[in-house]
């Protein structure tokens, strides 16, 4: 029987989630964000040192579902590096790209980490 429902998990997410990158917290953060999805309990808090305009360091901690951890993982993983302009302006689309594109079922367990981070960088950009 040939199945056609989309994958929510694909390899690159389940390793994510299950050995996450960037997981713990920073000894001195310059900002901090959690975010949380009060409908299935997902809580992501979202740690980063910003130098010179740069994302030098990110970390994350919390709970979620598989594609909140994996989200969140590759999410810092793509930033580290960027400039915040750069950094702001990646999209939902950008990450599920970079996640090998997992069903968009549960754009909120994905978009949890990205929504913290574009906070963050928000109030980066009013302290400048």
């Amino acid at each position: 029987m040939n199945d056609k429902k989309p994958r929510i998990y694909n390899q690159s997410v389940l390793h994510h989630s299950q050995n996450p990158h960037n997981k713990g917290e920073l000894t001195d953060p310059d900002f901090c964000e959690t975010e949380e999805n009060p409908t299935c309990g997902d809580k992501i808090t979202l740690q980063v040192n910003i130098s010179e305009g740069v994302i030098r360091d990110i970390k994350f901690n919390g709970h979620g579902c598989v594609l909140c951890i994996g989200a969140a993982s590759i999410l810092t993983q793509m930033v580290r590096g960027l400039n915040i302009k750069d950094a702001s302006s990646l999209t939902l689309d950008d990450l599920v790209d970079n996640m090998g594109n997992p069903a968009k079922l549960r754009k909120d367990c994905v978009g949890l980490s990205l929504n913290a981070l574009h906070e963050i960088l928000s109030s980066a950009s009013r302290r400048n």
